[in-house]
């Protein structure tokens, strides 16, 4: 379990980096977000989200 101030510390990253994507046009989709929950609340580490985002981007750059 991680403290409320690591998930505090984790939350305005993530947000504030889900912030600079949408200035740039960019978007954020519901399971990233769904996968930034967990790192947030200490259920997966920054390396399972990489993993996450390969498996799910490489999936979709296939079809």
């Amino acid at each position: 379990m991680i403290s409320q101030q690591e998930q505090a510390r984790r939350r305005a990253a993530f947000e504030d980096g889900i912030h600079s994507a949408y200035l740039d046009g960019g978007m954020v989709t519901e399971a990233f977000r769904a996968d930034a929950e967990e790192y947030i609340n200490g259920i997966i580490d920054l390396e399972e989200i990489h993993k996450r985002l390969q498996r799910r981007y490489d999936s979709e750059s296939d079809t």
